[in-house]
Formats: structure tokens, sequence, C-alpha cells
């Protein structure tokens, strides 16, 4: 089986190359990674790429963009921003058609890349900052997707329970930032600050697909990316102690309650038993044939969903449930009976080996896109542990019972959150 990992070029510090005539398109990602210090330089990480998308000096308004994409044989391009650990990630991707599909020669990929390029690099200036009707309606834009995360009562409570949950850390701050710090941010702030983020942060350069040679190596002379440190994490602090379990209730028009609970791990993706770490999610509550599913949903209809995930840099675990509020304290006292089970080896082989087949599988199925190789790469990349999809695949089947006995005997649960309607 290809191994479709990820290459670095001598003496080209951040290129990243995978390699692979698989795919029928081809996929170009820039990324420019800053620390999380605070709410105001948050939002202004999320409102850049926005901001940049709107239009550069050769292609002014967003319909000349979209005009030129179409005329690279139907190209997309993207912008958005991530978290990872206490970082923030600025990710600016391009994919269009692999050129050896074309009926006829072309530099399709050429003339892609600079059009992303002139976009990050080359933005529409005004009285040297950002054109101010593009500044004001993008900065709209984004307060109303800030406001709107209340609409989305799962991801509002997973927020809430991580932001009280890691109040002293820099980890509790939202990607988006707040409204009330947005609403101060003036449009010199934002281009200055865009200027900092071009030649101070930390960057990476993705290329997966069938490139030409020519291509890969002319690609710095083909941009105005600068030379500068790769995305590695040095900043996020992984909290692991012993402390009272903090509980959090909060009162909205809600017709069903919320539940997260959130865990200390104490692991993180470079370290060895990360593999197991993914085991256990998947063996507690990471699919329907989960501990957590079938004891609390199936078993006693106790919640109308009940699911687990884990943040590999940050060395968490959240387990997320939709409940009638009353049987809240019988949901938390499963979850912690469910784990303690695990912890004393109560799971059968059976359990064990679906829980590792569910992850492989998943993993093969990343195989199978390019956006998916990209994202796996990028948080092994982020945690400095450069790994392919099959090394991890490798790492899984290693896992042993014992090993998964120790992972659920290291969780410390830290934050329970609820949810509830105020009637």
């Amino acid at each position: 089986m290809n191994d479709l990992e990820f290459k670095n070029y001598q003496n080209r510090f951040n290129l990243h190359h995978l390699a692979t005539d698989k795919f029928k398109t081809n996929l170009i990602q820039i990324y420019f990674m800053l620390p999380l210090e605070n709410e105001k330089e948050a939002v202004m990480n999320a409102l850049i790429p926005s901001v940049l998308e709107r239009g550069s000096k050769n292609y002014n308004d967003n319909q000349l963009i979209k005009t030129e994409l179409e005329n690279l044989y139907g190209s997309n391009m993207s912008s958005n921003i991530l978290k990872r650990g206490e970082n923030q990630i600025l990710r600016f991707s391009l994919e269009m058609v692999n050129e050896k599909f074309l009926t006829h020669k072309s530099n399709l990929t050429v003339d892609a890349f600079n059009l992303l390029n002139d976009i990050i690099f080359n933005p529409l200036i005004e009285k040297s900052k950002f054109k101010e009707k593009y500044f004001k309606q993008e900065k709209e834009i984004l307060k109303q997707d800030i406001l709107s995360l209340i609409n989305d009562k799962y991801s509002f409570a997973v927020e809430n329970c991580l932001s009280r949950m890691c109040k002293n850390e820099k980890y509790g701050i939202y990607k988006m930032g707040s409204v009330s710090v947005l609403d101060q941010i003036s449009n010199q702030e934002l281009f200055n600050h865009y200027q900092k983020i071009i030649n101070q942060a930390k960057r990476s350069l993705f290329l997966v697909g069938n490139f030409k040679s020519s291509f890969v190596d002319n690609i710095f002379a083909s941009t105005e990316l600068k030379a500068g440190a790769d995305i590695f994490d040095e900043n996020t602090e992984v909290v692991y102690q012993d402390k009272e379990i903090d509980f959090y209730e909060q009162l909205l028009k809600v017709n069903q309650a919320r539940l997260s609970i959130g865990f200390r791990t104490g692991i993180t993706r470079k370290q060895p038993d990360y593999y197991s770490l993914l085991v256990f999610n998947s063996l507690i509550g990471g699919s329907t044939h989960s501990r957590l599913f079938q004891e609390i949903r199936e078993k006693r209809s106790l919640a109308y969903y009940v699911s687990s995930s884990i943040e590999t840099t940050k060395g968490l675990l959240l387990i997320n449930s939709g409940i009638n509020a009353e049987n809240h304290e019988k949901v938390i006292e499963l979850v912690k009976q469910e784990i303690a089970a695990v912890a004393a080896g109560d799971f059968s082989e059976e359990e064990f080996m679906r829980s590792k087949k569910s992850i492989i599988n998943h993993l093969k199925q990343d195989l199978d896109s390019n956006k998916s190789l990209s994202a796996h790469f990028l948080l092994s990349l982020v945690n400095n542990k450069k790994e392919s999809i099959n090394q991890t695949i490798n790492g899984v089947e290693a896992v042993s019972r014992e090993d998964i006995i120790s992972v659920a005997k290291k969780l410390k649960m830290d934050t329970i959150y609820l949810l509830k309607s105020e009637d």
C-alpha cells in the first residue's frame, strides 16, 4: 500500500509535498500559525482571511476572483481559521484540476498559484489600510457568525464548557474572539496585524497531488511567502493535575438540555500513548458501538445522543450529550462508572477489537481524500511528530488491552457544564 507520505525538500525549509497521482485534483495550502494571546488578536486573526478574499490589487472584487477561478477550470479557493492547542492557524487553500487530465497543454497550476499568492500577499489597499467597504462588511459578517454560535446548541455547550474549563489558560479563548472586542477593532489595526502575520508568523506550504517537478523546483521564486519557522507548537500548556470538579449551570430557552463533561488526559499527539487514547476514545464514546452510547442511550434511554471527542494538542477529552435536565446526575454517574469499568479491564475482546477497527477504517477512508491527508499531516506537524496515516494505523494496531486500561486510569474529570431550559 502506498504510504502517501509528505516529504520535506532539502534547503526548502517548510515546503511539505505529498507526491501522488491518485487524485483528479491538486491541492495547495498556505498556513500561518500564531499563538493564542488574547481576544483582540484572536478576532483579528479570524477576520483577516475573509477580508483578503474580498479582493486584491489585480482582482479588486469577489466577482473578478470568481471569474478567474472559473477560467482556471473551476478551481476552488477557500480560507478559514483553525484552533489547534493554544494556537490559531490561518489556512488558505486552492484546489485545481490535475493537469494530466486536461486535453491540451496548460499553465493551470502556475496560474492558480499566482492567484492564491495575489489574494494573500497583494491585498487591495486604500490609504495604507484595507478597503474600508470590505473591512466593514466582513466585520459585520464575523459579528453575526460569533452571535450565531448560540443557535447551534451542541457547539454552544462545547465552547462554554471549554472556556470555563480553561478559563485561566489561553485555550479558553474562542477561535473567533468576541463581539465586544470585535467592535473595537479599527481597519488600521487590522492591516497592521496582517503585516505582522505575513512577516512574523510561523508558516508552512503544503502540496498534495501530481505537480510538475519544474513547478516544485521554482515554487519559492513564485511566491512572496518568506522564509520563517515551520508551524510547530511551542505554546500550548498541557495542564494535568488533581482538583475539585467544577460544575456550571446555564439557563436558556432550550428544548433539550446539553451536558458537557471535560477531562484532562495528560496525553498529547507527540506521546507514545496517543494511539491508546485514540482507541480508548472509540471504546468509551467515539461511535455508536461505544460503551456510553450503548449504556446511556440504547439501554437506559437517558440521552438523545452521547459521544466523546479528544483534543490531542491540548490533552483534553470531552463527553457531550443531549438529555432531559432532571437526568443529568444519573448520566454523570454512569459516565464515571463506564470509565471505571474500562480502567478495571471490564470490557470484552470484541469491544476492544471493534474500537480499533473503527479507527482504522476511518483512517483508511482519509487516504482517499487529499484534504483529509493534509489535515492529518497538519496535526502531526503542529505537534512536531510528522507521521503518515499508515504510520498512525500501525500505532493503533499495536495498542493492547493494558494500554487502554492505563489511559482510563489517567483521566481526570475537570469540569461539568449543564445547559438547560430556564422555564
